[in-house]
Order: C-alpha cells, then sequence, then structure tokens
C-alpha cells in the first residue's frame, strides 16, 4: 500500500469508527525536524513533523509525539515530501521551493509559502499563513489566519471555523485576507469564518454559508438579487465592480446561503475603498443557513469533496 492509499484508509477508518480493518491499523513512518535548518532533498516517510524529535501518531490520529520544540526549517528547491507534513509548537516553516505533500499548521506555528507547491494546507489553532507566491491546490483555514497576496490557488479557498472536538462548538474563527493572487476554484466562508477580498484574480464563485461571511472591498460595487432560492438553498446574486488593487468584476456568482431553523447566519458585505465606512454606511445584504456544518478535520478533506453540496 502506497503512502497515499494508507492515509485515506486510515482517515476514513477514524472518521467512520472502523476498527476491525486491518488498514486501520496502520504503522506509520516519520522523519522529525526538531532544530532549525534547510530541507532540499526527498522525505519517503509518510510524516514530516516539525516540532517534535521522537513519537508517533496513534490509530486515531491523536499525538504522542515527545521532546517539543520551536524551529525554523526552510524548505528549498530540490524537497520534495510525498507524505504529510505536520507542524507543531509554534514552529515557522518558510516555502520557497520544492514539492510538499499535505500541510496541516498546529498550536500557533506559521508558514510563510513564497514558492514551490502543495496539493493542500489546512491552518488550525491560530496559526497564521502568508503566501505571496506558489502553487497550492486547496488552502483552508480552521481558527487561524490567512492572508493571500500572491501566487496560485488553483483549485478553492475557505474560511472556515475551528470546534471543540467533544462538543462541536466553535473555539475560534478563521480570517482569510486575499489581496493579490490568482484563485481559479470557489472562495468559500463557512461557519463564522471571514473571507475579505480587496484583490486578486477570482475565477470561482463566491459562498457564504453556515454563518460565514464575505467582505468585498473596492468600488463601483454591486450585487443584484438574481434568485432568492437557487437550488432551495441559496440566494444568488451577481456581484460587480471593482476591487481595490484595481481588478474588475463583472457579474460574478455569489451565493449566500438562505436562514434555516438551526443554522448561523450568513452574509456579505460591499464596503467603499473610498474612506472607511461608519457601520451605516455599508451596502449590508444578508441571507442565511441551511444545512448541517461543514467542520473539516485535517484529514477529512478526503470526504468533503464529496460530501459538500453545490449548486
Amino acid at each position: 500500500m502506497n503512502t497515499t492509499r494508507l492515509l485515506v484508509c486510515a482517515s476514513l477508518c477514524a472518521i467512520l469508527g472502523i476498527s476491525n480493518l486491518p488498514q486501520a491499523q496502520a504503522q506509520f513512518t516519520y522523519t522529525f525536524f526538531p532544530d532549525d535548518g534547510t530541507l532540499a532533498s526527498t522525505v519517503n516517510t509518510d510524516f514530516a513533523i516539525v516540532g517534535f524529535a521522537g513519537g508517533s501518531y496513534d490509530d486515531s490520529f491523536n499525538r504522542n509525539f515527545l521532546f517539543p520544540s520551536s524551529p525554523t526549517l526552510h524548505v528549498v528547491n530540490g524537497a520534495d515530501i510525498g507524505g504529510e507534513m505536520d507542524i507543531f509548537n509554534s514552529s515557522h516553516v518558510i516555502f520557497s521551493g520544492g514539492n510538499i505533500g499535505f500541510i496541516n499548521v498546529f498550536d500557533n506555528s506559521s508558514v510563510s509559502a513564497s514558492g514551490g507547491s502543495s496539493p493542500f494546507l489546512l491552518a488550525f489553532d491560530s496559526s497564521t499563513v502568508n503566501m505571496s507566491d506558489g502553487i497550492i491546490d486547496d488552502l483552508e483555514g480552521q481558527g487561524s489566519s490567512v492572508t493571500v497576496s500572491g501566487g496560485h490557488i488553483t483549485s478553492k479557498l475557505v474560511a472556515n471555523s475551528a470546534a471543540d472536538s467533544v462538543t462541536g462548538n466553535p473555539i475560534g474563527s478563521c480570517i482569510i485576507d486575499v489581496t493579490g493572487g490568482s484563485i481559479e476554484g470557489e472562495l468559500d466562508a463557512y461557519n463564522n469564518g471571514l473571507l475579505n477580498l480587496h484583490g486578486g484574480q477570482l475565477g470561482g464563485d463566491l459562498f457564504a454559508a453556515f454563518g460565514g461571511t464575505i467582505d468585498v472591498y473596492g468600488s463601483g460595487l454591486t450585487a443584484s438579487l438574481v434568485n432568492p432560492d437557487y437550488n432551495n438553498a441559496y440566494s444568488l446574486y451577481s456581484l460587480s465592480g471593482t476591487l481595490e488593487d484595481g481588478t474588475v468584476l463583472s457579474n460574478k456568482n455569489l451565493f449566500i446561503m438562505n436562514d434555516g431553523v438551526t443554522y448561523g447566519h450568513s452574509s456579505f458585505n460591499l464596503i467603499s475603498a473610498a474612506s472607511t465606512p461608519e457601520p451605516n454606511s455599508l451596502i449590508l445584504l444578508l441571507s442565511g443557513g441551511l444545512g448541517a456544518g461543514l467542520l473539516l478535520h485535517r484529514r477529512r478533506h478526503v470526504l468533503a469533496k464529496a460530501e459538500k453540496d453545490r449548486p
């Protein structure tokens, strides 16, 4: 079984509560990065662990790691991680090159991405991500802060909220600021997540759902209601105008989930870039929640792509 299939199988078993399959009893392999340094070579283990010097995950991916540290690791051209990199303990990883597998950022750690590529980056726990260049297919945050000023996101950008693993209650929302770069796919604000759009080339549709908010900053911004009950779930708006960086939006699809009984109130704001507006000067168009929350586990992106309801 290759690394990708092993991680997917273990993830599915953990999510579905299956314990009697031999694939769930995975014996993972690790490479540890406890000290400051530079990575410019191939890592063939299942996990590259930044911020610990030993230990392991159990079959449910609970941490059993040893000897915590907070290094600064530079990932440069020549680096190739086929598995997953997990970053802990206020560590700092600087990506300027290389190819990295799934990236998870925990514990107030930070990532600065100015090059290289990764299929998936998920930031938790008040961590921070600053992307100025490079390629990330799917960039998502839960309870974290993400800034995109450059680079290329080929699939989607998601501002979500972190939740308590026992109660499921939100414990922190993600704030994403987009000032530049190129995002081919959709841009999403879920579960009290906040997506601030100041610029960038936006190729996909915009979604605010389950209590998420999208703030759009620019001039001449308008949002015309096209369908108040699209797909029996969303209010569909047509968004036009100019973002702060000069990017022109023309009839961009903006989906706002309609209010339901048990879910958060979704919304968007159009904010003039000419001056800092008073609260009553915002163009506020609101709609609200319908459907179950979309809390993502750090490996549940395996299921999320199949589960997510789309118009």
